[in-house]
């Protein structure tokens, strides 16, 4: 065969079916398969695990939020936002 020039890449283009020869052997897939579909349930149990845990913390978080919320006295709050508002009427933003 002719050696021919890669158009992008330059240099000569190997010849790929003289090397597939050396390289064509069986395998055994069966233990491959088995293999991965092990892997496979492991990481969908793995996933469930994480998916349950992260509903636990959303829970957690949505009682702590309630709480946080149950423990703010409605005056104090509005005296919060009062305070805000003074010190936004007192600001200046400057920008470039």
């Amino acid at each position: 065969m002719e050696e021919e020039e890669h158009e992008v890449y330059g240099g000569e283009i190997p010849d790929v079916e003289g090397d597939m020869d050396a390289h064509n052997t069986d395998v055994d897939m069966s233990a491959a398969d088995d293999d991965a579909v092990k892997e496979l349930d492991e990481m969908k149990k793995r996933l469930k695990e994480m998916e349950e845990e992260a509903a636990a913390l959303r829970e957690m978080q949505a009682k702590v939020e309630k709480e946080m919320g149950a423990a703010q006295d409605p005056a104090n709050v509005a005296a919060n936002q009062a305070s805000k508002e003074e010190a936004d009427s007192r600001s200046v933003f400057v920008g470039n």
